[in-house]
């Protein structure tokens, strides 16, 4: 992809999500989060475009790409799913935990656990 084929493309993307944020009604919190997501989505896509997403291995970027999906949806259930605060700090401390043992059965620090397979681990 050639330069002027990128600069257009971030030129679209950032207007528009300026109008995005400008003209469409909703509440703040899901700017922050549509803006946090396009944003990642972009540095991403430019990552790749230059060819510095070859670099790192796949795992790596399939790992960091599910811990934010797994915390972006922990903090939509946290903000937008009423129920008591004790019971989002139980879900909290489940959900981290999961993610731990996930992440050390993942690099082999701990076995025994059933495997669970996403994409190529």
């Amino acid at each position: 992809m050639d330069l002027i084929s990128l600069v257009v493309a971030l030129i679209v993307v950032g207007v528009i999500l300026g109008l995005i944020n400008a003209y469409i009604p909703m509440e703040s919190r899901i700017k922050q989060i549509l803006n946090g997501v396009v944003i990642i989505s972009v540095v991403l896509w430019l990552l790749n475009a230059f060819g510095l997403l070859g670099v790192l291995p796949r795992e790596l970027v399939s790992l960091v790409v599910v811990l934010i999906v797994v915390g972006l949806l922990l903090s939509l259930v946290n903000t937008y799913i009423p129920m008591d605060s004790r019971i989002k700090q139980i879900l909290n401390v489940i959900v981290i935990i999961a993610v731990i043992l996930w992440l050390l059965s993942v690099f082999g620090i701990i076995s025994g656990l059933p495997k669970m397979q996403l994409g190529k681990f």
